[in-house]
């Protein structure tokens, strides 16, 4: 990509949460080959992990869904415009939908011990790519507004003195084949419904693709959790 901005000294000129968002809004910078450079990342560093499982008899709906974010980039809420001409560029929109959090999506965030969370149901068609890009978590920042006048920890990308801020994904299906995501060097393959997938949302660069012929649902939550801290290889039926 060849950035020349110096990315790493604008982030250390940032104090708090809402100066972050403002410096992610400039059009003049480039939010992807950004949080891309904070990536600390190396191959063969801890990517993510399969944690635990939801299990239960319940299935998702997606006709029932109500959506929230198209895939376009244009007059698009969590694409700001720091991101969008760059993705433009290379041909890629958002990626996904996003889907408000029904009513199973809020059971899941609450029964993973999850508070001041953002739950969304993302639905990949066929043909769509989510592109390569390290996260920033500004969505969670914008529709979680207490947090937006806290001062920055730079080094863990979350307010000052909060603990167990995670971002979690809950298979809402069986994988199927052509559902392709990749975390660093490390492929994530063959979930099944109910899987809940942690991962280093700090450093990883991560990327998705659906080249098959099916819908990929996915719960994505992010929040506060204690839970995800202190438990691994559970199951939790619903």
């Amino acid at each position: 990509m060849g950035h020349q901005i110096d990315y790493k000294k604008l982030y250390e000129q940032v104090d708090t949460v809402n100066d972050w968002l403002e410096l992610l809004r400039n059009p003049e910078f480039n939010w992807t080959e950004c949080m891309l450079t904070l990536s600390k990342y190396n191959p063969g560093d801890y990517s993510f992990e399969k944690i635990g499982r939801i299990s239960g008899d319940w299935n998702v709906d997606i006709e029932e869904l109500q959506i929230k974010v198209s895939e376009s980039l244009d007059d698009n809420e969590y694409a700001d415009k720091s991101e969008v001409e760059f993705k433009k560029q290379y041909n890629f929109d958002h990626g996904y939908k996003e889907y408000q959090a029904n009513k199973l999506a809020k059971t899941i965030a609450d029964a993973l011990g999850f508070t001041d969370y953002k739950a969304a149901i993302n639905l990949q068609e066929p043909g769509s790519i989510k592109n390569l890009h390290a996260d920033s978590l500004n969505g969670w920042f914008k529709d979680v507004e207490k947090f937006k006048n806290m001062p920055l920890d730079k080094k863990l990308k979350q307010p000052q003195g909060t603990h167990g801020l995670h971002r979690v994904f809950v298979a809402l299906s069986d994988w199927q084949p052509g559902w392709m995501w990749q975390f660093g060097v490390d492929h994530w393959t063959n979930w099944r419904k109910g899987d809940v997938v942690n991962f280093d949302w700090r450093n990883v660069p991560h990327c998705t693709a659906n080249a098959g012929y099916s819908v990929r649902p996915i719960l994505k939550i992010t929040g506060i959790s204690d839970y995800i801290d202190k438990n691994k290889d559970f199951v939790i039926t619903i």
